[in-house]
């Protein structure tokens, strides 16, 4: 019989940031007393848990056994003691929050400080990310994120959803009289548009169903903000969010091409990993943002 929980979780810890220095930083603890606790439960348990060389370490084959039956334990075990805390404490300590590179820049970067007004005690760390990042792995309390969401494992709260179009610089003169005539003009196209019969767009007219149609693009990106200045000078068509569009179709820059046509909503969400219980924290960043939609799905500080 195990002795000593902690040293499970240290154990689960040190798996999960893949080294003792990693785990002695997070538990605040020196690296002597983790490299520690893991040998005493290698005793407790009668098996090699970790192979350990000078360059990294990997688990045994018990030791997979055991993180596998352990990590969701350790994960219900952190959270329920920090969530104790912070309802008797208030909303603290550092929230680790993970958002798409342009759309955190221009709309999640201007509402930092006011969040941080109305919660002092919480700390941000921002990790910007083209690239959907695990949320267990990198022990993320909540992403920000944008489209579709096919990970079940995930809890998500819708915060806005945004109408898309396709827009145009004035200087592209020649413009499609139908979603059809798309494939024999230039586009500017996200890479998630990417399917097995080549780069479509998804579009319909209202009360009607989505229809994929092919585009060919000249400029492909991971990132909409990639993509503006080319867009800007006349390169060709985007299909983006109205919202980001708004500013320069005021002031003429751009232009909606097809306006009876629409693209698929793009929903922000707030998203958890379903084995994380809800902290007060990420309770609060939430309900924070939302309130600064106001039900319309523009924040009131929105920039471009």
């Amino acid at each position: 019989m195990i002795r000593d929980l902690n040293d499970t979780l240290v154990f689960v810890r040190v798996v999960r940031l893949g080294s003792f220095t990693a785990a002695a930083q997070a538990l605040q603890i020196p690296k002597t007393t983790v490299s520690r606790r893991v040998r005493e439960l290698e005793q407790a348990m009668g098996v090699q848990l970790l192979r350990r060389t000078t360059r990294q370490l990997s688990l045994t084959e018990a030791g997979a056994v055991y993180y596998e039956q352990c990590k969701d334990i350790a994960a219900t075990l952190e959270h329920a003691e920090l969530a104790v805390h912070q309802l008797r404490d208030g909303p603290r300590g550092w929230l680790r929050v993970t958002v798409p590179y342009s759309f955190g820049v221009s709309w999640f970067a201007p509402l930092v400080a006011g969040f941080r007004r109305a919660y002092p005690e919480i700390k941000l760390e921002i990790l910007a990310s083209h690239v959907p990042l695990d949320l267990v792995a990198q022990e993320i309390d909540v992403a920000l994120r944008l489209g579709a969401l096919p990970d079940s494992s995930l809890v998500a709260r819708r915060l806005a959803s945004y109408a898309t179009g396709i827009y145009a610089a004035p200087g592209y003169i020649k413009r499609p009289a139908t979603p059809d005539e798309l494939i024999e003009h230039r586009t500017l196209v996200l890479n998630q548009a990417r399917r097995d019969v080549g780069y479509v767009w998804p579009l319909r007219k209202s009360g009607a169903k989505l229809r994929n149609y092919l585009v060919e693009p000249t400029i492909v990106a991971n990132d909409p903000a990639l993509l503006k200045e080319a867009l800007l000078a006349g390169e060709g068509l985007s299909l983006g969010m109205d919202l980001s569009m708004r500013a320069d179709v005021e002031t003429g820059r751009l232009q909606r091409v097809l306006p009876e046509w629409i693209g698929p909503p793009q929903d922000l969400n707030a998203v958890t990993a379903r084995e994380h219980l809800p902290s007060p924290k990420v309770t609060a960043l939430i309900g924070y943002l939302k309130a600064q939609m106001s039900g319309t799905g523009v924040p009131h500080n929105w920039t471009e």
